[in-house]
């Protein structure tokens, strides 16, 4: 779902990091340290929804620009 695009893009706005590892972070299942893999990766069928919600299907993968848009949005919004 995340490609090497999206990665790449908040990768050079430095501004985002912040925002971009706090997103992954609130997307996090609970205690998701306690199971494999041991990274705060968000559950498949959430994402699956997510993805369903924004483009329609849920086997499309995430556009770099929708991301970039989304957190910029977010840096904005929250506190």
């Amino acid at each position: 779902m995340v490609t090497m695009d999206v990665i790449l893009a908040v990768l050079i706005r430095p501004v985002l990091w912040p925002t971009a590892v706090g997103t992954v972070l609130a997307l996090a299942p609970r205690r998701w340290w306690v199971r494999r893999p041991f990274l705060p990766i968000p559950d498949r069928d959430f994402v699956a929804w997510r993805v369903t919600t924004a483009y329609g299907h849920p086997d499309m993968t995430l556009v770099a620009d929708d991301v970039v848009s989304y957190l910029q949005w977010r840096r904005r919004n929250r506190p």
